[in-house]
């Protein structure tokens, strides 16, 4: 009997069982929102893979590789004109995005003149109880609340410097945190990264320009970083060492949490039984 290679011999991928269990989500979820459309209009008929096709502007085979999962590289537009014309919800849109493409969808640009993230009395008094450092951020790193450990770890900064100032990213430009953290230029580097990518989104707001204006005044080297127009996702966890006037060398954590968008929870990891360098 002749014996035959494998799949792979012939150039055939075949996909994995985590692969198979993404089709199949892709797959229910277009139907599920198909037959969901079709509902909405009695008497229509069911939205053909077709229909939905020709509403998206698509060909009926782009649409229907898409359904079964097998589409290669589907456009950030693709996706987002099958959304709109199964008119999904936004926690669809982004299950879509994510069984689709393999990644998050762009989060919604901020409109010019548009209102801005605030912090409210429940999160002020939530941040205010948590013992390491801690603040409330909006989507520019700036700090609408912060509790008396971040004071604390910051000399004072955060209750001292006027509010339009009280932001992260000028935290890490200021010339005294070069002494006390080893890895500040590389801090500073993923730092004006992640706000280039947030600055891209809210390109036409004042306020957002007057931020970079301000970190432009800061120093040569972060005139440098921002000039170099390097993008990169704003980093939500990373650990970095910090320099301790009498602990030495220190491991610390950065974490954020997203409530919104346009709303993060910060905390600073420190060691429970060290105080603060500045006390």
């Amino acid at each position: 009997m002749p014996t035959f290679g494998s799949a792979e011999d012939y150039g055939v991928t075949v996909a994995d069982e985590a692969d198979w269990r993404r089709r199949a989500e892709l797959k229910a979820l277009l139907r599920m929102c198909r037959e969901r459309k079709t509902l909405h209009h009695p008497g229509a008929g069911s939205l053909t893979q077709q229909a939905v096709a020709d509403l998206a502007g698509l060909s009926v085979r782009g649409y229907a590789d898409l359904e079964r999962g097998i589409a290669a590289r589907p456009s950030l537009a693709m996706i987002e004109s099958v959304a709109d014309v199964l008119s999904m919800a936004d926690a669809e849109r982004s299950a879509l995005h994510v069984l689709a493409r393999g990644q998050d969808p762009p989060m919604p640009a901020v409109l010019p003149g548009g209102d801005w993230a605030q912090a409210g009395p429940q999160l002020r008094s939530a941040v205010a109880r948590v013992s390491a450092p801690a603040a409330i951020l909006d989507e520019m790193w700036n700090v609408l609340a912060g509790n008396t450990a971040l004071a604390e770890w910051t000399g004072g900064w955060s209750e001292q410097v006027p509010a339009d100032e009280k932001n992260i990213i000028l935290l890490l430009f200021r010339p005294e945190w070069e002494l006390l953290l080893p890895d500040i230029h590389d801090l500073r580097r993923v730092a004006v990264a992640g706000l280039r990518y947030q600055y891209v989104r809210s390109v036409g707001s004042d306020r957002f320009a007057g931020l970079v204006g301000r970190l432009l005044d800061t120093s040569r080297e972060a005139r440098e970083l921002w000039e170099r127009y390097v993008i990169g996702f704003p980093q939500r966890r990373y650990s970095f060492w910090y320099r301790h006037p009498r602990g030495g060398l220190v491991e610390a954590s950065y974490l954020t949490g997203q409530f919104t968008p346009r709303i993060a929870m910060m905390l600073i990891l420190v060691p429970p039984d060290l105080a603060s360098p500045w006390s």
